[in-house]
């Protein structure tokens, strides 16, 4: 009967699980899409996998997890068991994955005895290995360090959140002789200075900031990703700041950067009143402690975002020529504002943008003549604002930093300057994604930042799930509607409008725009479609 319900396999084609019916003999009835890509079925041979006995291809004598699967597969179709669930790895030659299988039976008067599916849980499998990787890793170190760094790492492991554990740190460095300062720094990315966060210090001045282009040790630690240590103070330039917290002419400094894999916390500073005062295991010593607390942060930190689902927010502006929406806002003197991007089947990536201050059609007939852009349609001109779509090979800033997990929220190009929003997980690192965006664009400047929560439901949720359920032409459709004005009253364009605009008649067209509306309301209320 599944096979036969066109509904009901168009909704299970569209679960992104691997689903498959079977009789009581393991002969499989049916599979969806998803079963059919994961085992490399093409889309023209579809149902290649009807008929094949599901158990008999089951290594049970070679893989303990496939004979674990059939005993439950049994228990289920023989009525001992409700449902039947498994863990199991599935590792390919580049990658390590882990699915859930889940069985369990179908009514009486369904076709078939037992449906199985098998979703991919490889991102929660690899959270779970970090976290014990973490968890080993400190301690590793919590064994072969005694004395001091023992005292501080029992205090940093009680810590609660980044401050707590810096904090602690510099007051426990502190409070040995014969250090008289210990401090932790960042750069700050909107001022291009180093500043410092948390101090233990009886004479650190007030609202001290480094430029990042000075020579001190500490602004270099932070550049290069090594240590920086100065066994006699008297023979450098110093900055004022480690001047004041050495208190005497002579001293010693020690920088240890805070990192971990490739997320920059800082750098660790400790001063002490005397040269020569870091000897080889006491420099071996405080490395170590640096490597805990950046552990420790990283730890904190991982358990904050998994908690509250926070996200870095970065607003920056380019002023480079090359930008086809920055050249063109400039040529006419007008707005562009980015409103996403559709990927073609081609290959190709077709972005939407708000035209105000000119003629839509004007910036459709100059983006046309550009080598950079593969083609360009006006969508719409109402009385203020036009929408146009640019067909590229790789969107400008947007595919570089997807690389990284950046999504870009906005796009605004003017006559001046291009102004881009940002947005990042937590544990991501800023000023690794500001120098990747300068490297390609050399004048890019960090206008804002700021770290805040995600709302209990997330614009990219709520968009990832109606991605899900639309196809390519649904969206679309949909998309030309809304930026062309078809849903404002009175109308800035019509159906006939759209439906040219996508080279298909007006009934296909509004078609797909309202198969695209009901999928979308679905979205919103959380009903199947």
């Amino acid at each position: 009967m599944i096979q036969r319900d066109s509904l009901a396999r168009h909704t299970l084609d569209t679960l992104p699980f691997n689903i498959a019916v079977l009789d009581d003999e393991g002969t499989i009835l049916f599979t969806n899409q998803a079963w059919d890509e994961f085992a490399g079925v093409g889309p023209n041979e579809r149902g290649e996998l009807v008929g094949v006995n599901y158990f008999e291809s089951m290594d049970t004598e070679g893989d303990e997890y496939a004979a674990r699967a059939l005993d439950g597969l049994f228990a289920v179709i023989d009525g001992d068991r409700d449902v039947f669930t498994l863990e199991y790895p599935c590792h390919s030659p580049s990658e390590k994955r882990w699915f859930l299988m889940r069985a369990a039976p179908l009514p009486d008067h369904d076709e078939g005895s037992v449906v199985v599916a098998h979703i991919d849980i490889t991102q929660r499998k690899l959270a779970e290995l970090r976290a014990r990787d973490q968890r080993r890793e400190l301690e590793h170190l919590v064994s072969r360090i005694d004395g001091l760094i023992q005292d501080v790492l029992e205090a940093v492991l009680q810590a609660n959140s980044r401050d707590e554990i810096e904090q602690t740190v510099c007051d426990r460095l502190f409070s040995v002789e014969p250090y008289v300062c210990a401090w932790v720094g960042q750069v700050d990315l909107r001022t291009d200075t180093f500043e410092p966060t948390t101090t233990a210090c009886e004479a650190y001045p007030d609202d001290v900031a480094l430029s990042v282009d000075c020579n001190d040790p500490a602004v270099r630690a932070a550049e290069t990703g090594e240590a920086q240590v100065i066994q006699d103070t008297t023979e450098v330039e110093l900055s004022e700041v480690h001047r004041t917290t050495l208190l005497e002419e002579s001293g010693a400094l020690a920088c240890f950067p805070l990192v971990y894999g490739d997320t920059r916390y800082g750098v660790l500073t400790v001063a002490a009143g005397e040269t020569d005062a870091f000897d080889e295991r006491e420099l071996a010593v405080l490395n170590v402690l640096a490597r805990a607390a950046s552990t420790a942060i990283n730890a904190v930190e991982s358990r904050r975002i998994l908690t509250t689902d926070s996200v870095v927010e970065m607003e920056v502006t380019l002023g480079d020529e090359g930008l086809f929406f920055t050249d063109l806002a400039r040529k006419f003197d007008c707005t562009l504002t980015y409103e996403g991007s559709l990927y073609e089947d081609d290959g190709s990536v077709t972005m939407l943008f708000v035209v105000e201050g000119v003629e839509s059609e004007q910036v459709v007939a100059a983006a046309a003549e550009r080598d950079d852009i593969r083609s360009a349609t006006n969508v719409s001109q109402g009385e203020e604002r036009g929408v146009v779509e640019v067909a590229v090979d790789e969107p400008p800033v947007v595919s570089a930093l997807a690389e990284r997990g950046v999504e870009t929220t906005s796009i605004t190009a003017s006559g001046s300057q291009v102004r881009i929003t940002l947005e990042m997980p937590a544990n991501a690192d800023p000023r690794a994604v500001i120098e990747q965006l300068t490297d390609r664009y050399p004048s890019t400047n960090l206008v804002a930042r700021h770290e805040r929560e995600r709302r209990e439901q997330t614009k990219q949720e709520l968009v990832a799930d109606i991605e899900e359920r639309l196809t390519s032409r649904q969206e679309l459709a949909l998309q030309k509607a809304y930026l062309g004005g078809f849903f404002d009253w009175p109308r800035n364009i019509s159906g006939e409008d759209l439906a040219e605009s996508m080279e298909i008649s007006p009934s296909t067209y509004h078609q797909h725009l309202r198969a695209a509306e009901r999928k979308v309301l679905a979205s919103l209320f959380d009903t199947e479609v």
